[in-house]
């Protein structure tokens, strides 16, 4: 069965290389894709230059595959799930070597001028919080399985549906909901910290020093 594809006149440009719509519809698809192909190979593999490598190489792997590509699933569908495994393969390949760094921004004394009394400060400063929130949430997912990194990325920070999700991991809906399900029991652990800590926020905000203590 044929999908109906918003990306279709682009993808069918692409498959004919010695036309003269290949390079421009070949650099759309580029441009409209790369910075969610980048960031599904960054939270799955949790490594900034990893996850520019595996971008570089989903998009080599399209060069050169989409001429093979007949519709049977959406072509974004096709294309994370080559970002997908693209991936999880460099994770394998890396579990050996010793993981980088992610540099986060960190708190200091100088850091915390603010006071949640002043409207003022209260913008900046919540930003401040959902940067470090956002900081405790990578690491978090860091610390799940590939494969539970991977529904957890394309379900809640791409968007997608359970049946695509499925379509892209070529597993079943129920095989999406139970991974989630795990992966939602092993990230209430590992945010049990943050969660705490936002809670006591909300109860003493005049007390909020601007720091969070750093989940184990």
């Amino acid at each position: 069965m044929t999908i109906e594809d918003p990306d279709r006149d682009l993808v069918k440009a692409c498959q004919d290389p010695g036309s003269d719509a290949f390079e421009p519809a070949f650099s759309a698809l580029y441009e409209k894709y790369r910075d969610r192909v980048y960031n599904i190979a960054w939270r799955v593999t949790g490594d900034p230059v990893e996850a520019m490598d595996v971008c570089q190489e989903t998009f080599t792997v399209l060069l050169r595959k989409i001429s093979s590509f007949h519709f049977d699933s959406k072509f974004s569908s096709w294309l994370y799930r080559i970002v997908v495994n693209s991936s999880i393969d460099s994770r394998r390949r890396s579990g050996s070597r010793k993981k980088r760094e992610v540099e986060f921004p960190r708190f200091s004394e100088e850091d915390r001028p603010f006071s949640l009394e002043d409207p003022e400060a209260r913008a900046p400063l919540e930003g401040v919080v959902q940067k470090e929130r956002e900081k405790f949430v990578h690491q978090a997912i860091q610390k799940l399985s590939p494969k539970l990194r991977a529904v957890v990325v394309l379900r809640y920070m791409q968007g997608l549906s359970y049946e695509e999700v499925a379509t892209i991991l070529q597993v079943s809906i129920g095989t999406v909901k139970s991974r989630l399900a795990r992966a939602h029991l092993a990230l209430n652990r590992h945010l049990a910290p943050l969660l705490k800590a936002e809670e006591q926020r909300r109860e003493k905000p005049g007390e909020f020093e601007g720091n969070l203590d750093r989940p184990e």
